[in-house]
């Protein structure tokens, strides 16, 4: 004959105020819930007849058992949320900068954090920082911030044409200054609209990918001044888009680099400013376009073609030059020059 049983636990639940204290079952014997005492033997809740025993466990593997298992202590950590049960949490909060991953409070920062704020011309980060990087920089006297990077005010750039050395004090040489840091070489001009761009003068590496074959990314613009707003938005996509994060990593001279767009690359497809600028890189003591590798050297820009290709400047070491499609998987002959605005 069935009869109704009631089971009630112990303070051990008294940290789940939603859950019920009590267990009703209807069964013949408290063994069939398995209630035994060899299983928990003086520790349990003697069942009201037979030789069952309920078995209630501690707090803390109850509490286990139901999710909480976070203490939310430690950096990025704001607290628990919701109540605790055993000193511990299901789920945390986290503070500024720190976003909630489903078990920890991992540093969160937003693409605007770019800038490591050092070298020539700076004072520091301005605001807070994040992952060590800043949104903006402060600039030391007699530099401004612009176009992400602290340059000289007020700076006569009408020396900086394509193919002349760019300086780390904002000024232009037909000559190497030996007691000056040596940027890069002019390959695009300033001008009242527009900004000036600066290319490394050696590749920083051959056989490196755009990104993801037969995958299309949409950062496609070709303007000179979007070269560094598409390689922060490759740089967004992740690690697989090598020459975008190659770019991002390269701090020389407090610049902000980035991968060409392609109407800087297309600025140096003639053989005027083609010759100019591997003149300057020989002035420089670089390594000319077209001779980062044995024969071919393809520059990636930062402008996308369609799912397969990417525009790249393609070049040997005869001195012949085009500005076509590249295959964003990574090729012996494909390379990073990167360059920054003035």
């Amino acid at each position: 004959m069935k009869v109704q049983v009631y089971l009630f636990l112990g303070t051990g639940l008294s940290c789940f105020p939603v859950l019920a204290f009590g267990q009703c079952v209807v069964t013949e014997d408290c063994a069939v819930l398995g209630y035994t005492a060899s299983s928990c033997p003086g520790k349990g809740l003697k069942c009201p007849f037979g030789n069952g025993w309920f078995c209630a466990g501690d707090e803390s593997s109850i509490c286990a058992e139901n999710g909480f298992k976070y203490s939310c202590t430690g950096t990025g950590y704001a607290g628990g949320a919701g109540f605790a049960c055993g000193g511990k949490y299901t789920q945390c909060n986290c503070t500024t900068k720190y976003a909630w991953n489903g078990s920890s409070c991992a540093l969160s920062c937003s693409s605007a954090y770019q800038y490591t704020c050092t070298g020539t011309g700076y004072a520091g980060g301005a605001g807070s920082a994040c992952g060590g990087k800043y949104a903006q920089c402060t600039c030391a006297s007699g530099y401004e911030w612009k176009n992400g990077a602290c340059q000289p005010k007020g700076s006569d750039y009408s020396l900086c044409k394509v193919g002349t050395l760019f300086y780390s004090d904002g000024t232009c040489s037909n000559e190497k200054i030996n007691d000056k840091t040596l940027l890069g070489v002019v390959v695009y001009e300033k001008t009242a609209s527009e900004s000036g761009w600066v290319m490394m003068v050696e590749s920083l590496g051959l056989n490196i990918a755009w990104g993801i074959y037969n995958t299309s990314t949409g950062v496609r613009e070709q303007a000179a001044g979007a070269s560094c707003t598409n390689t922060q938005k490759l740089v967004a996509l992740g690690s697989r888009f090598a020459a975008a994060n190659k770019a991002n990593s390269y701090n020389v001279g407090g610049k902000k680099w980035c991968l060409p767009s392609y109407d800087v690359l297309n600025n140096i497809n003639n053989q005027t400013n083609f010759t100019k600028v591997n003149a300057g890189i020989a002035i420089a003591g670089g390594t000319k376009l077209g001779a980062a590798s044995s024969y071919y050297e393809y520059i990636w820009s930062s402008s996308e073609i369609d799912s397969i290709f990417a525009w790249c400047f393609k070049t040997d070491i005869t001195g012949s030059f085009s500005i076509g499609k590249c295959n964003k998987v990574a090729g012996g002959s494909d390379s990073v020059r990167l360059v920054f605005a003035f």
